[in-house]
């Protein structure tokens, strides 16, 4: 090098110096990052991300971007915060947020009793066996879609997005919930067998299946597994929570069903660690 000037020999020497300490410093960084994301929470705060990823809580400052497709995880909800698994917390809030989407949840409401009556007046009036045989395959498929549409209402409200019909009832994740149902039936069928006590016990310990389908991306066998952990896990949270709901469900006659599916969605979440929505 002369007067301060690279050669043309130089030069090349030069950049690919640069090149190889800008791409140790990316590289570094990457890693530092990797280093503070893990596949389970290591502590208290910890968040779970859209990738299924949990982070540190001072990563979670500020907020991170939420995925809006359905079914592929509701991400960290700007503004929110990993909250209590409080029973009467998750009721409030359910509550609170209903009142606040009143009109976008009672549509979603409308359209699951409209599709139940239109089948069940379609099915009253079919002769055939077979082709009752078909309707009512038709009508379990869309039954799913259904329950599909009544979670992610929960799961949409606990992330702050707009509950809307397209987002509520997305078929994304159908399959999977469908066998993961499938599973659940059979298991709650057989625990008739034990004087209705297992019957009980399979509703407990598999509360939060859909949600693990729905958000966390799980496969059936998966979801069922993770739900009876975090029931097990939180007896007794999880035990009053569930006793609370199905009484205010049946003495309402189901008018408190959009409430109780809002506060399940944020008992999943508060027990998860998750962010939930202000």
């Amino acid at each position: 090098m002369m007067g301060g000037r690279a050669t043309a020999r130089e030069a090349p020497r030069i950049a690919g110096s640069g090149c190889l300490r800008f791409a140790a410093c990316v590289n570094g960084r990457a890693g530092m990052e990797d280093d503070d994301m893990s596949d389970a929470p290591s502590g208290p705060g910890w968040w779970q991300a859209s990738d299924g990823k949990w982070y540190p809580p001072e990563q979670a400052s500020g907020g991170q971007p939420a995925d809006a497709s359905p079914g592929t995880g509701y991400g960290v909800p700007y503004g929110g915060a990993p909250r209590d698994a409080d029973v009467g917390t998750a009721l409030s809030y359910g509550w609170n947020k209903f009142v606040a989407n009143i009109g976008d949840i009672i549509i979603i409401w409308l359209i699951v009793v409209g599709v139940n009556l239109v089948f069940n007046f379609v099915s009253f009036g079919i002769d055939s066996i077979f082709l009752r045989l078909f309707v009512s395959a038709i009508a379990f498929i869309v039954s799913m879609i259904l329950q599909i549409g009544l979670i992610r209402v929960g799961l949409l409200v606990t992330a702050g997005q707009k509950v809307t019909p397209a987002a509520a009832f997305s078929t994304d994740n159908l399959a999977p919930f469908i066998i993961a149902t499938l599973l659940f039936g059979v298991a709650y069928f057989i625990g008739f067998f034990a004087l209705c006590i297992g019957a009980i016990i399979v509703g407990f310990l598999f509360w939060f299946y859909g949600y693990y389908v729905l958000d966390a991306n799980q496969d059936p066998v998966t979801s069922l597994k993770s739900s009876a952990e975090l029931t097990t896990k939180n007896f007794g949270t999880v035990g009053v929570f569930a006793i609370v709901a199905i009484v205010l469900t049946v003495i309402t006659c189901g008018l408190a069903a959009p409430v109780v599916q809002i506060s399940t969605a944020y008992m999943y979440k508060a027990l998860n660690g998750k962010q939930i929505a202000d």
